[in-house]
């Protein structure tokens, strides 16, 4: 949910914006120059925070700093509802699998509570041997009917939990139509991982005792509708 106001954020770097653009104006070069030209003169320096102060005033009345505001928040907006596409995904064309292994090579050992070493540094550890994945990943791309279609009907006939994530479309958009959570892959961040260049895909464990998670790119419109048909 987003708050009607302006974000504290927006409105801090907006001040400072209108603050930098000032002290831009008050320190010109070209103003320096002028006070160079002709006889001088004893100037009472005015203090420079009331300048600020009175120029900010004018920037207010005159509308400028909402507008600024408002501009801020329609592109914060924008980009919440339509994040960015991840890059170098397509629609699969055929069925595709591969798999992939989440070991990983602890650095440093890995002490319990006491102390005591559990696991050593160097040691390759496998997380689907101490915690399966209990749901089913099915990556679509959101501004594509047909495999919203079919995230929604694999959904509601899947055997297990799904979670559908985007790396296309808005997913703020699918979330109100659907009435359930819909997640984005934000930075295309786990489809680099799972190396996913198709989609619709579904990635699960196979089989419990597993030690890598199977990955399947589903050709529309010839795939199967309900989980436990294929995974």
């Amino acid at each position: 949910m987003h708050s009607k106001g302006t974000p504290t954020g927006l409105q801090h770097l907006t001040t400072l914006s209108v603050l930098l653009g000032i002290a831009v104006c008050v320190h010109s070069p070209a103003l320096a120059s002028a006070a160079a030209l002709g006889k001088t003169y004893p100037i009472a320096e005015r203090d420079f925070l009331e300048v600020i102060h009175e120029r900010l005033q004018a920037k207010q009345a005159a509308g400028e700093i909402d507008a600024m505001q408002q501009a801020m928040r329609a592109t914060a907006l924008n980009t919440i509802e339509n994040p960015t596409p991840v890059p170098g995904i397509n629609r699969a064309t055929q069925a595709q699998t591969h798999y992939y292994d989440p070991s990983v090579v602890a650095e440093k050992a890995i002490h319990d509570a006491s102390g005591k070493v559990v696991v050593a540094a160097g040691t390759r550890v496998n997380p689907l041997e101490y915690l399966g994945l209990s749901k089913v990943l099915l990556f679509i791309d959101g501004s594509d009917a047909q495999q919203l279609a079919y995230a929604d009907d694999y959904y509601q006939n899947s055997k297990k939990p799904v979670k559908v994530i985007l790396v296309g479309g808005s997913y703020m958009q699918v979330m109100r139509q659907w009435k359930r959570p819909v997640y984005f892959d934000q930075g295309g961040y786990l489809t680099q991982r799972l190396a996913i260049k198709h989609v619709p895909t579904l990635v699960y464990q196979d089989k419990p005792t597993d030690s890598v998670l199977r990955i399947d790119s589903i050709a529309l419109p010839h795939a199967p509708t309900a989980e436990g048909a294929t995974p």
